[in-house]
């Protein structure tokens, strides 16, 4: 009986392989599995990453999209005054209409109280430092350097698009767009 069982091991134990083999081969199969669990948690990462920066950039995207539409329609508009201006010009001809400069002069330009604020909350002029020479009027020509007006002025006061300013005698003095005669002059406050 016992050489039967000692027949039947030893029968057993060649049919299997080694242990040492089967410990190997399944530590392999641990350390692939592991690799290829690390893996997939590393993609997910990723893919979770790229889902914000879509998210991110689309929100940057519609924020730009809400500052430009204002600014469409801006350009538009001075597209079409420009446009009637030199519809203005053809039609009328040169010699029908008076030259540019006197225009200007027909049509002064006129500021309203809180306009006038605006603008000095905006433009701060250095105070007076010459009394003796002859304040500026207007119609009067300005030479010199002249500064546009900031664009968060000109968008609350529309009159000022295009316009630029110089000070002189602590006199803020407005030029409108393509003249050099001052069309509005602020005295010092």
């Amino acid at each position: 009986m016992q050489g039967a069982i000692g027949t039947w091991r030893r029968h057993l134990e060649q049919g299997q392989p080694p242990k040492v083999t089967r410990h190997s081969g399944a530590n392999i199969e641990r350390l692939l599995l592991a690799l290829l669990s690390l893996l997939v948690i590393a993609s997910c990462a990723g893919a979770i990453a790229a889902l914000m920066q879509v998210k991110s950039l689309r929100s940057e995207l519609t924020a730009m999209q809400r500052e430009l539409l204002p600014l469409r329609e801006r350009v538009a508009r001075l597209d079409q005054v420009e446009k009637s201006k030199e519809a203005l010009d053809k039609v009328s001809g040169p010699n029908n209409q008076p030259s540019r400069e006197n225009r200007v002069q027909e049509a002064p330009l006129l500021l309203s109280r809180e306009e006038i604020q605006l603008v000095r909350d905006y433009i701060k002029p250095a105070p007076l430092v010459d009394a003796s020479t002859a304040p500026i009027s207007v119609g009067d020509p300005v030479s010199g350097p002249t500064i546009p007006f900031p664009s968060a002025l000109t968008e609350k006061i529309s009159k000022l698009i295009g316009a630029r300013f110089a000070i002189r005698n602590g006199a803020i003095v407005i030029l409108k767009k393509d003249s050099r005669q001052a069309d509005a002059v602020l005295g010092p406050s």
